[in-house]
């Protein structure tokens, strides 16, 4: 097999690829830990392989942050997921008579979403301070892969507000916060011609997201500064000027 994977032509090639990898699960259930190349020794001295380095079956963890593979899914949890999801545990204490409503905050996340940071991030960013159904119409428009999956984030979201922190109208609140983190690099091998080949690495994010009961506010970023506001404040600068070491 070994041979075939480095001699063999390309159909024979992932042939035998798929055959070696269906042995190696059938032979030790312990593999799924441990790291698999061919010609190292694999979780045990009793297993070996020899002549082909381009196989694994474990995902590497570089992170501080990552910690043991989540039972669920089997991909490292990070210590963010747990303290954003934390926010929605918060007990604050009662209000006085009189006091204004506090609005509601709900956090919610998609982890290990097999799409390419730089893409999300334009999606992610596009929607803040909107509204929820505006920012669903605006989702709704592109044809992109991420903005259908921040669309569907946004649907998940509203209904646990509603069901869960007694939300009275899913529409009335707005997007405070979206952003996404960068979650596992997966690298891959791919065969090319003449016995060539390169690297390829599947890009896995965590897309993070609050919404906030009420309405949006009017500018979520800073406005920016009109003609007025620009000359008061380059004459204050000019008055706040000293000569060093004078009288």
């Amino acid at each position: 097999l070994c041979r075939l994977l480095r001699h063999g032509s390309l159909q024979t090639r992932l042939l035998a690829k798929e055959s070696l990898g269906s042995r190696l699960f059938q032979s030790s259930p312990a593999i799924n830990q441990s790291v698999v190349c061919c010609g190292s020794t694999v979780n045990q001295s009793t297993h070996k392989l020899s002549g082909c380095r381009q196989f694994h079956t474990s995902i590497q963890r570089n992170d501080e942050n990552e910690s043991m593979p989540d039972p669920e899914t089997g991909w490292p949890k990070l210590k963010e997921e747990k303290e954003w999801l934390d926010y929605n545990k918060i007990v604050y204490p009662p209000q006085k008579p009189g006091d204004p409503k506090r609005p509601a905050e709900i956090c919610h996340l998609r982890k290990h979403i097999k799409y390419s940071p730089k893409k999300l991030w334009y999606h992610a960013l596009m929607i803040r301070g909107m509204s929820v159904d505006e920012a669903i119409k605006q989702l709704s428009f592109q044809k992109h892969k991420g903005a259908h999956i921040i669309k569907e984030t946004i649907e998940e979201c509203q209904e646990i507000a509603v069901k869960d922190h007694n939300v009275e109208f899913k529409s009335n609140m707005w997007v405070e916060d979206s952003f996404m983190k960068q979650s596992a690099i997966v690298k891959g091998f791919r065969i090319m011609g003449r016995g060539r080949g390169s690297r390829v690495r599947y890009r896995y994010v965590h897309y993070f997201l609050r919404l906030r009961e009420g309405k949006p506010p009017k500018h979520y970023y800073p406005p920016p500064e009109t003609g007025y506001e620009k000359m008061e404040n380059y004459i204050k600068d000019q008055r706040k000027r000293r000569i060093f070491l004078a009288l």
